[in-house]
């Protein structure tokens, strides 16, 4: 029952956003081959200016993770990830029926958060493996372990601006957590864009994978502060929904 509820609370911002992710995937075909010395003449979200260098030689690894991982993904899957953060206490009807189920409030926020969780690896995961998929159509190949490991990176990395979300939801109404979050995100992705001693700490750097892509090592030291802020953040909201008297 709670997982039903769970689902019936974020079915909305789940099926669209896989929707405009898998659409994605097509204009991402659609729009290949482009030129790799005319592409981002300014650069790239979370890209070192010399490693911008290293992808303009026009290989389709280095297509699809510019255009997928580093662009696509890095604008839009914060977007849902976002919105499908909460608690489930938020709606003033859903959270009357909550409450009258004879279950703990701490349960219900983890089932929440489980499922919060695996839409958003789904998210990830499934237009990634799309873009496997449909590769050969133009006669290339992207590896699947490439897809499965970005996804990870990505999901793992961004945790802490869900929880984040997650927590502001409790505290403040949505409408002020969407903005705020909407504040951090921008203004945090331009001063490290603008800013290039500052890219190496971008969170957007950590999302897209970029030491995975150039070096071959997962950045494990980012998705372990991630996970630790989420963490951190989930268990603030569990604490501020049972201590609340609704």
């Amino acid at each position: 029952m709670l997982w039903y509820k769970s689902w019936l609370d974020t079915q909305r911002w789940f099926l669209l956003g896989l929707f405009a992710l898998c659409a994605q995937v097509l204009a991402l075909y659609m729009s290949y081959p482009l030129d790799p010395a005319t592409s981002y003449p300014n650069g790239a979200l979370g890209v070192l200016p010399g490693e911008m260098d290293l992808i303009r030689h026009g290989d389709f690894r280095s297509y699809v993770w510019i255009r997928w991982f580093s662009t696509t993904l890095l604008l839009v899957w914060p977007m849902f990830a976002i919105g499908l953060a909460g608690t489930g206490f938020e709606q003033p009807a859903g959270r009357e029926y909550l409450l009258s189920l004879p279950v703990t409030r701490r349960r219900v926020v983890w089932t929440r958060v489980s499922l919060t969780f695996a839409q958003m690896l789904a998210l990830t995961v499934v237009p990634s493996l799309l873009v496997c998929a449909i590769a050969p159509t133009v006669g290339q190949r992207f590896p699947v372990s490439d897809a499965l490991v970005h996804s990870l990176v990505l999901v793992v990395s961004g945790a802490g601006l869900v929880g984040l979300t997650m927590y502001l939801r409790t505290i403040a109404s949505d409408a002020g957590t969407y903005l705020g979050m909407a504040g951090i995100v921008i203004l945090w992705g331009m001063i490290t864009f603008v800013a290039k001693d500052l890219t190496p700490y971008s969170v957007f750097r950590a999302m897209n994978g970029a030491d995975y892509f150039f070096y071959h090592h997962v950045p494990w030291i980012p998705m372990a502060l991630s996970a630790g802020t989420a963490a951190a953040f989930g268990y603030l909201a569990l604490r501020s929904v049972e201590a609340r008297d609704f």
